[in-house]
């Protein structure tokens, strides 16, 4: 596990990594997968070693391929959904993070089928299996030309164009079709803003949506990596993963999400009921207590991420 820990400590902090990132978000594929390749490469190979020995203790292809999904799209889902209240402003980070969970995937899935996920080609791969580029040249070129332009000395883009770009990295959105009606378009980003809004004082309200979409952008994501390297018709059967919302885990999180309406609801009758005031007003005494509900929640999550992280490193 040599590899594994000089790639924990060498690897920089998200914050970094979107510092270069915003410095220049039409490279951001490029430098996302090159960053990929050299910090999470070397975790994939461990991973894969493990898998070779779950092979070979009985363990089919299949299973072990689906084990590698299942942690792809669990690290995305919980990296990507850590999201909320006043720390909306953290949704480049969560991007960040998501993407580096499928980009490790990916390199998983690669290794598997006799890929060097910390090799030249890596990145390469990375990128026409995310559909960035049409063909290994261009995907090469584009390589080339990000590693020219080096990490500085350009203008930041907004971070508008950074979560923009992000969003359809991970597959979040689909460019827009031209037969898409007009209607639909602002509808859509109509949702999005109303998403956003409650969600800026209701504790994890779009947890949900959110994990449902990591969920899906994923699984896509695995089923174009193991048509690119083959690994569906070798001997492993077609993929039937669950396109159902009513799961489980994600009734859970609605189930969350419905008790922090509540909670929310509560507090606000709360200050209605007993007149708390705040300098004399009454709504900054709402705005208080719920800004104050969802910082709770979040520092909560944060910590129960955080442990169940730990343990699950101490596993692997």
């Amino acid at each position: 596990m040599g590899g594994t820990e000089s790639a924990r400590a060498r690897q920089p902090g998200l914050v970094d990594l979107l510092r270069t990132v915003r410095a220049d978000p039409a490279r951001m594929p490029e430098r996302l997968a090159v960053f990929a390749v050299e910090y999470l490469g070397p975790l994939a190979a461990d991973s894969v070693a493990e898998a070779r020995e779950a092979e070979r203790a009985g363990a089919t292809r299949a299973e072990v391929t689906e084990q590698a999904i299942a942690r792809g799209v669990r690290r995305s889902v919980v990296d990507g959904s850590f999201l909320g209240g006043p720390f909306i402003v953290l949704l480049p980070i969560a991007f960040v993070a998501a993407l580096l969970a499928q980009l490790r995937m990916v390199l998983e899935l690669a290794a598997m089928a006799g890929h060097d996920p910390c090799g030249g080609d890596a990145a390469v791969e990375i990128l026409l299996v995310q559909g960035v580029h049409p063909t290994p040249e261009a995907a090469a070129e584009a390589l080339r030309k990000a590693s020219r332009a080096g990490t500085g000395g350009g203008s930041k883009g907004s971070w508008w164009s950074v979560v923009r770009r992000q969003a359809y990295l991970i597959g979040l959105v689909t460019p827009e079709q031209p037969a898409r009606s007009r209607i639909r378009k602002w509808l859509g980003r109509a949702g999005i803003g109303v998403l956003l809004l409650f969600g800026t004082v209701v504790p994890f309200v779009w947890v949900p949506a959110c994990a449902e979409m990591y969920r899906r952008a994923t699984n896509e994501l695995a089923d174009r990596a193991l048509v690119r390297y083959g690994s569906a018709g070798a001997g492993a059967p077609a993929r039937t993963w669950n396109r159902s919302v009513l799961r489980p885990g994600l009734l859970l999180v609605v189930l969350r999400t419905v008790a922090a309406f509540l909670a929310t609801a509560g507090a606000v009758l709360f200050v209605l009921l007993t007149g708390a005031r705040v300098a004399d007003y009454e709504l900054l005494a709402m705005v208080l207590v719920l800004l104050g509900m969802s910082a709770v929640v979040v520092v909560w999550h944060y910590l129960r991420s955080r442990r169940a992280r730990s343990r699950r490193d101490g596993e692997h």
